[in-house]
């Protein structure tokens, strides 16, 4: 029996040694950083798309998120993060006008990996300029290599917010909504939800939809079904008060194809 606690004690002794021994603050060349993408119903989203369009006009300044992750050793102190912008083939950013630089001593105190932390949500402030109205605008960037951090998994030092303030059909928008509740897109349909919605303090988003359809293996039908319920009766009680104004039934913009407009409905099919 005593030879049984000799050993346990020389055990112990060692695991607290080892312990003891682990140099958790050690080589910080070693550190690198990347993003941590979210993933939504089994999709990774590198692409974030931002809209004013769902914000009332006195909102000019809002904020995107992004996740960043560390490789290598926790720290007993903050370490600075710093983003690059890229330029793209399309309509690119204006720090000033779009957003605020990454660069902006504002900011500094946010740019940052927490002592004793591995990830870190960043703010990326965007600004609501006159442009959006007609343009989507992409401001993509990348992590930059610092004295703290260097470049982790290629893949994941990139990323690229689309901001625009005009609506855009929602990625969950799909076939799932169009025969549960919603019909198909059209954007007059889709301001018509966004106001009936309004009183409820409901944004019709991406996240609405998500909720509702993003798992297609997991829709609940009672609560599509409440949806399709509501917007219809509103429908209804919109297109009463429009033909009281001699206004007509509510109709999407002409087309060539179609000169009077597609008729606003909501729609429910059987699979």
């Amino acid at each position: 029996m005593k030879t049984k606690l000799i050993i346990l004690t020389t055990i112990l002794l060692s695991t607290v040694a080892c312990e003891q021994e682990l140099k958790v603050y050690d080589q910080p060349e070693g550190n690198r950083l990347l993003f941590k993408y979210e993933v939504l119903g089994g999709v990774t989203e590198v692409v974030t798309h931002h809209t004013f369009a769902y914000d009332p006009s006195s909102k000019t300044i809002d904020t995107v998120w992004v996740t960043v992750g560390t490789m290598g050793y926790i720290t007993d102190y903050d370490r600075p993060v710093a983003f690059r912008q890229l330029q793209t083939d399309s309509i690119n950013a204006v720090a000033g006008k779009h957003f605020v630089a990454f660069d902006d001593a504002q900011l500094s105190v946010s740019y940052r990996v927490p002592a004793g932390q591995s990830n870190a949500r960043i703010p990326v402030v965007i600004m609501r300029d006159a442009q959006l109205k007609s343009e989507e605008v992409m401001l993509k960037f990348a992590i930059a290599p610092n004295e703290h951090f260097k470049l982790g998994i290629p893949a994941q030092t990139e990323k690229l917010i689309v901001l625009s303030d005009m609506l855009t059909q929602p990625k969950y928008w799909n076939m799932y909504a169009t025969y549960y509740f919603a019909g198909n897109y059209g954007k007059v349909k889709h301001q018509f939800m966004i106001d009936a919605a309004a009183p409820l303090g409901i944004k019709i988003d991406d996240d609405f939809f998500f909720k509702l359809v993003g798992d297609p293996y997991n829709v609940d039908m009672g609560l599509t079904d409440y949806w399709f319920l509501f917007f219809s009766r509103k429908l209804s009680e919109e297109n009463a008060r429009r033909e009281a104004l001699g206004l007509g039934l509510l109709r999407e913009a002409p087309t060539a194809a179609n000169p009077q407009g597609e008729l606003v409905e909501f729609t429910q099919y059987m699979f």
